[in-house]
């Protein structure tokens, strides 16, 4: 079955749902395969190259095709995976957003996916820059599991850009999926599709910035059509990649500003392992802020000011009362020090 299964996946133009209304049409996957002329000899070719390269394909009637993904109405109809796939990667969450972030989305991004992957939850999204991306890494820095999901074949990362990430992904233990053949190159139609894989394979989805039609947008859409909880992170009313999340929140998306609620409303489905308190502070990376020795006043003064969430220097000025070249100059020790972290727009954040 695998072997026609691959084929029909081969052929352009069918999809899950057309291969559903042929399979009620004709009564089986033999007699489909053959109305469509289906590469038979390439669907082996294909198969062979995935073993020869360590990939697997799972088919809709494998025990390791994910459970949670079936239950979508269009599941792939076959699953390629590189890396590992395990059972609790369906206690999972979703975490996209824009390509183009704001400091504060990225740092949120890793946050979330940092305490969340922290407390056992698998982490999926979509391997592209920027909100993507940072979702992966926080995954990675707390030791959890993490899932990319491409538009491409998984035997070719994309985007280039982010190919050691992916790397890192595998060689941490998690893994990158794709309904797509080996070999296939991302294109603009390949994205939405890939989208319904993201929140299929998730309870939740979390969207953190992106515009109104953003591919963010598109898959927040598609997990409300799969009856997946969705979560939107406010931010500034003046910007562009606030409008997607704002949208949502006004549609009855779930405001989010910490993983308690995300918690909160998916506590029946989502199995949490929580560290004490000792743990948070290491595998959460949370920062355990105490004035050090070495502090002069004005330091722990402006250190006292920052945390994991990234604060404009004009704001560090207003809220300190110093002068601004003088928190410059403290805020340059302080990175000097290793404490403090600066990120563009002249933003900073603890280390």
């Amino acid at each position: 079955m695998l072997k026609q299964l691959v084929a029909v996946n081969l052929v352009e133009g069918i999809g899950p749902i057309k291969l559903k209304k042929l399979l009620f049409e004709l009564g089986s996957i033999e007699a489909v395969a053959q109305r469509l002329n289906a590469p038979l000899d390439k669907a082996e070719e294909e198969i062979r190259n995935a073993a020869e390269k360590k990939l697997k394909i799972f088919s809709y009637e494998d025990e390791r095709y994910p459970e949670i993904l079936k239950q979508i109405h269009d599941p792939p109809i076959v699953l390629y995976v590189r890396g590992e796939l395990k059972p609790e990667d369906s206690n999972s969450i979703a975490i996209v957003g824009t390509r183009k972030p704001t400091p504060f989305g990225l740092e949120v991004a890793k946050r979330f996916a940092r305490e969340l992957a922290g407390l056992g939850i698998t982490i999926v999204s979509g391997l592209a820059f920027g909100i993507d991306a940072a979702a992966h890494a926080g995954a990675l820095e707390a030791g959890g599991r993490t899932i990319a999901v491409l538009g491409s074949g998984v035997d070719r990362i994309t985007p280039a850009g982010n190919r050691e990430l992916g790397f890192d992904i595998l060689e941490k233990g998690g893994a990158i999926v794709s309904e797509y053949p080996l070999g296939a190159e991302p294109g603009a139609w390949s994205f939405p599709r890939r989208n319904r894989i993201i929140s299929g394979l998730s309870r939740g989805v979390i969207v953190v910035e992106g515009g109104y039609e953003s591919g963010a947008m598109i898959t927040a859409k598609l997990a409300i059509e799969q009856g997946r909880e969705v979560f939107a992170v406010p931010g500034n009313i003046g910007s562009e990649t606030s409008r997607g999340p704002h949208w949502l929140i006004k549609q009855g998306a779930k405001l989010t500003e910490s993983i308690d609620d995300v918690l909160d409303e998916l506590g029946n489905v989502i199995k949490v392992n929580r560290p004490n308190d000792f743990n948070r502070e290491l595998i959460l990376g949370y920062t355990n802020k105490k004035t050090l020795p070495d502090m002069l006043p004005n330091e722990a003064k402006i250190y006292a000011l920052l945390s994991s969430e990234p604060k404009q220097i004009d704001e560090i000025v207003n809220d300190s009362g110093l002068e601004v070249q003088n928190v410059s100059s403290i805020l340059m020790l302080l990175e000097i020090k290793g404490l403090v972290k600066p990120l563009p727009g002249k933003y900073f954040v603890v280390v």
